[in-house]
């Protein structure tokens, strides 16, 4: 059955274009000291000093928060901690939109990355948008041992073993708990889609426009590995580039059918 409305576009051809072409059109932005020609620069040097960076103290509460709702999830299994995890899942990536591509500092005053605001806040709203629509629980009725591996990819990227400081492995279990995991888009973006493949009920359209901004946000990780001391950086964001990649190739696959909202 095909869909319309926003649902066929977002599974169309047009929507991976617009995608595309956003890349090169939604150049970054900087109050101060703004040239074309330094946009990459500009666009590093947000990333490097965006809000998130200040921010490492206070990981644990996202975290736990994170946790919380996915545990929740897990043992309710039905349609208010579905809904739980989706509005979660909304307010979530919101919130990654700014604190990881916004920055306030000397060099370029208030710089931002247009484009991945842009994404992520869409992704954003796509989950807030299913919390709305959504009238199915999520019962984890696509778990088998054909789906079972996926489970581990999702506890490393909650653990995340790593020292953000560094940018080298750190295997304290207590990463789990009191880490930054849960207030990085990289990190989270490969558990939800986790969970949402899961699912037999989960939002197709949810699923394709997460998958193909981590899918996305993914390959522009992967410079790291250009980067001596960004390499370990690289290795962890393979999660997200696979993860993301094998949702695109396999979501439709694992579900009986596409779920079609009516609008």
């Amino acid at each position: 059955m095909k869909t319309k409305g926003l649902d066929g576009f977002l599974f169309s051809w047009k929507f991976v274009v617009c995608l595309l072409l956003m890349q090169f059109l939604l150049m970054p932005v900087a109050t101060q000291g703004f040239r074309w020609e330094e946009s990459s620069s500009i666009i590093v040097y947000t990333l490097s000093h965006a809000f998130f960076q200040q921010m490492y103290a206070y990981g644990w509460v996202f975290q736990l928060m994170a946790l919380l709702v996915l545990l929740v999830l897990v043992l309710k299994r039905d349609w208010w901690s579905t809904r739980l995890f989706m509005y979660y899942g909304g307010c979530a990536n919101l919130l990654y939109a700014v604190i990881q591509n916004v920055a306030l500092s000397e060099k370029y005053g208030l710089s931002m990355v247009t484009v991945n605001i842009v994404m992520m806040s869409f992704v954003g709203w796509m989950w807030l948008r299913a919390a709305q629509k959504s009238r199915k629980a999520f019962t984890f009725d696509n778990m088998s041992w054909q789906t079972a591996w996926m489970i581990p990819v999702a506890l490393f990227c909650l653990w995340w073993p790593m020292d953000m400081n560094t940018a080298l492995p750190d295997a304290d279990w207590t990463l789990l708990f009191v880490g930054a995991s849960g207030m990085a888009f990289c990190s989270m973006t490969p558990v939800l889609l986790v969970v949402l493949l899961l699912n037999k009920e989960a939002d197709a359209a949810l699923l394709r426009v997460s998958a193909w901004v981590g899918l996305i946000i993914g390959m522009y990780n992967m410079a790291n590995f250009a980067n001596g001391a960004g390499f370990y950086l690289g290795i962890y964001h393979l999660s997200l580039l696979l993860m993301s990649l094998y949702a695109l190739l396999f979501g439709k696959r694992i579900r009986k059918e596409p779920l079609c909202l009516k609008n």
